[in-house]
C-alpha cells in the first residue's frame, strides 16, 4: 500500500468514528475481548460497557536500573516469574488481568465485593514481591501497587486480521479516572522522594479583616516577621524583577528576607497505596479485620500530583502459619 492509499484508509477510519454513535451498557462483570456487548466495526454503532469497580496496577520498582545491571537471561526469568505470579494472584482473588505492558500489570475486579478483593489482591502481590526478592539472589526486587474505585468505560478497538495476528491487533481501552489515578498511585508506591523546600525567614504581610479585635485577631494589618516553607515552584512564582536603579529581585509574598534556607524532606510511600474511596469501602466490608482494628493503614501525608483525595498506605503480607 502506498502512502496515499494508507492516508485515504486512515481518513475513512477517522470519518467512521466521527460519524457513528456510541452507547454504553451498565454491567456487573469485567468484560473481555470477546464480549458481545463490545463492537467496533466500520459503519456500526460503537457499543461499550460501563462498570463501577476497583482497578489495581502493579509495577516493578527500578526496572530500568535492573535491566542495566542484570543480564538479559536474569531479566527474562524475572519478567516471566513476575507476570505468571500476577496472573495467579488475580485469579486467586477474583480479579481479571486486562493489560500487561512490560513490568506493569492492570487487574480489574467484578463490582460485588470489589474493595475486599482488590485489597486482598494487593496484599497477595506484596507478599509475592517479598518472596521473589528472597528467592532470587543478588536482586533488590520491589513492587509498587495502586488501587482506585470508580466508573470505568470500556471500548474495543483494533482492526480485523486473518490468522495468528488477529488477536494481536485488537484490544480494550479502559476510559476513566480510576485507571489514571490507580496508575499514578502505582508510580509513587514503595518509592522514596526527596523534596526540597525553602524555609524563608522574612516579613510577610498580614491582613486583619476584622480590625483590632482581641477576640478574633490581635494584630493590625501590616508586615510581620515569620518563618514559612515554600516549594521551589512557589518561591519562583513569587519572585519578579523590578527596576530600581539596578535590577532587583523582589517577592510578592514577603519583604526584607533575613534568610532563605533549603531544607530536604525525605518521604517513602508504602508499597500498597489505595484511594480514600477504596479504603472506606474496604473498611465498611471488613470492620473487624486485623488491619483495620490495629490501624495498619496510615494516611500518606505527602501529596501526589493531580490527586485531591486522601491516600492510605500499608505494607501488609499474609500470615501463613
Amino acid at each position: 500500500m502506498n502512502k496515499k492509499d494508507l492516508m485515504d484508509s486512515i481518513d475513512r477510519v477517522i470519518n467512521d468514528w466521527n460519524s457513528t454513535s456510541f452507547s454504553f451498557s451498565q454491567k456487573d462483570y469485567v468484560p473481555g475481548l470477546d464480549d458481545s456487548n463490545l463492537t467496533y466495526g466500520n459503519g456500526q454503532e460503537k457499543k461499550g460497557v460501563e462498570i463501577n469497580t476497583c482497578v489495581l496496577f502493579v509495577d516493578i520498582r527500578n526496572s530500568v536500573q535492573l535491566t542495566k545491571d542484570k543480564q538479559d537471561r536474569t531479566m527474562g526469568r524475572l519478567y516471566s516469574v513476575f507476570t505468571q505470579c500476577m496472573l495467579l494472584a488475580a485469579q486467586e482473588e477474583g480479579g481479571f488481568v486486562r493489560n500487561i505492558i512490560g513490568d506493569r500489570v492492570m487487574i480489574v475486579f467484578p463490582p460485588d465485593q470489589c474493595y475486599t478483593q482488590a485489597v486482598n489482591c494487593a496484599i497477595t502481590i506484596n507478599h509475592i514481591a517479598k518472596l521473589i526478592n528472597r528467592k532470587i539472589d543478588n536482586l533488590d526486587f520491589k513492587c509498587g501497587i495502586g488501587v482506585d474505585y470508580g466508573r470505568m468505560r470500556v471500548m474495543k478497538v483494533g482492526v480485523v486480521k486473518k490468522g495468528a495476528e488477529n488477536d494481536d491487533n485488537k484490544g480494550l481501552v479502559w476510559i476513566g479516572y480510576p485507571a489514571n489515578f490507580a496508575s499514578r498511585l502505582t508510580d509513587c508506591a514503595n518509592k522514596e522522594f526527596n523534596d526540597v523546600v525553602y524555609r524563608i525567614d522574612a516579613y510577610f504581610y498580614h491582613h486583619n479583616y476584622f480590625g483590632v479585635n482581641p477576640f478574633l485577631d490581635t494584630r493590625a494589618s501590616g508586615y510581620y516577621r515569620e518563618t514559612k516553607d515554600f516549594t521551589a515552584e512557589e518561591l519562583a512564582e513569587s519572585l519578579s524583577v523590578q527596576q530600581r536603579g539596578v535590577n532587583t529581585i523582589v517577592s510578592n509574598k514577603f519583604t526584607s528576607p533575613i534568610s532563605i534556607q533549603p531544607i530536604s524532606n525525605k518521604f517513602t510511600y508504602s508499597p500498597i497505596l489505595v484511594s480514600e474511596a477504596v479504603f472506606k469501602g474496604y473498611k465498611k466490608e471488613n470492620p473487624n479485620a486485623k488491619d483495620i482494628i490495629n490501624g495498619w493503614w496510615t494516611e500518606q501525608v505527602r501529596k501526589i500530583r493531580d490527586i485531591d483525595f486522601k491516600i492510605f498506605g500499608a505494607n501488609l503480607t499474609w500470615s501463613l502459619s
